[in-house]
């Protein structure tokens, strides 16, 4: 894959960020299993200024007779290029406890070094430091990344490449952009841009996708995500605002 640094890929840099919370009922299946927030706050992080951005994830006590899941998924950002600074996954997922962290630092306009470490739920730890010359996300960042993409120029079906930070390994993998789509939630309609983010892998000789997630986002200056489909390693649940 050919790899571009995020100077390049963003279309508005220096994105402002607005304090907001956002708020998801949780679907597993046509089951309303519980609740999600995405949650943006503008902070200062090591003296620089910065965006906090956090994705709460909560099933039902009724619910987690299907999938439970218990997520808090937290990234800091650097809003002048909308790259990540910070990243901590807390995550109970079915009999699954672990925690994710990694630490970006730039030490040259084209290097991104990545320092990562996973808890495992019987203590084991995990670490890893890696360098990348494209800049290197994870599930928030990567979404804060999508939202702050112009439209402009955009053709359906377009591949845009990017590292992503999976427990202590740093993977490929590639967002798709799938065109418009009209989407209706809590009774309103909304002009959606639609982004599927995909891990490839090849089968046979043929590049093939493993979906990992698909966001809705509004075609507007907010670029409110108002549904989140998420893939896991066992179940999937969508996400559909009830609240802005």
């Amino acid at each position: 894959m050919a790899f571009m640094l995020l100077t390049v890929q963003v279309l508005t840099a220096g994105q402002t960020w607005k304090n907001e919370t956002l708020r998801y009922a949780l679907y597993i299946g046509p089951i309303k299993a519980g609740e999600a927030s995405f949650i943006t706050r503008n902070t200062t992080y090591e003296g620089q200024k910065a965006v906090r951005m956090e994705l709460l994830i909560r099933t039902t006590s009724a619910a987690e007779k299907i999938f439970s899941i218990n997520d808090t998924i937290t990234s800091i950002i650097d809003p002048q290029y909308t790259r990540p600074l910070y990243y901590h996954k807390h995550s109970f997922e079915g009999d699954n406890h672990y925690q994710e962290f990694a630490r970006y630092t730039y030490p040259a306009a084209d290097r991104c070094q990545v320092s990562m470490r996973k808890i495992y739920r019987d203590g084991h730890v995990r670490e890893n430091t890696e360098n990348s010359s494209a800049t290197v996300y994870d599930l928030v960042s990567v979404m804060a990344y999508a939202r702050s993409l112009s439209s402009s120029g955009l053709k359906v079906g377009r591949h845009i490449d990017y590292r992503f930070v999976d427990a202590a390994d740093i993977i490929d993998e590639c967002m798709i952009y799938q065109g418009r789509e009209s989407v209706k939630v809590s009774g309103v309609k909304y002009d959606c841009l639609v982004f599927n983010f995909v891990e490839p892998y090849i089968e046979k000789g043929k590049t093939k996708f493993k979906e990992v997630l698909t966001i809705y986002m509004t075609d507007d200056e907010a670029r409110t995500i108002v549904e989140m489909d998420i893939k896991y390693k066992v179940g999937s649940a969508k996400a559909k605002l009830i609240e802005k």
